[in-house]
């Protein structure tokens, strides 16, 4: 499991998609997945160690909340891009 933090605004890559951290309150955060499949991103509120599957293989939990950062696990076949949006 690969984990990151990631405040409002902030992005993780990986592969083709774009998980951004919409909001954080008190014990839940928002997510805004972007797919270039879709059109309309996807908006799931998740809540502390709540999964997401995003593809085939590729899971996001929510390890930690904080009143500004939210940690994140991401777990994802071998192989897989993995990358902080400000290194890209």
């Amino acid at each position: 499991m690969f984990i990151l933090s990631r405040g409002p605004g902030q992005s993780i890559l990986i592969d083709d998609l774009e998980v951004s951290v919409g909001w954080i309150r008190f014990n839940k955060v928002q997510l805004l997945i972007e797919d270039p499949e879709t059109e309309t991103p996807a908006k799931p509120i998740l809540y502390l160690n709540e999964k997401i599957e995003l593809a085939i293989g590729i899971s996001i939990i929510v390890i930690q909340i904080t009143a500004e950062k939210a940690r994140l696990g991401i777990e994802s076949p071998p192989g897989t891009q993995v990358t902080r949006s400000e290194l890209v």
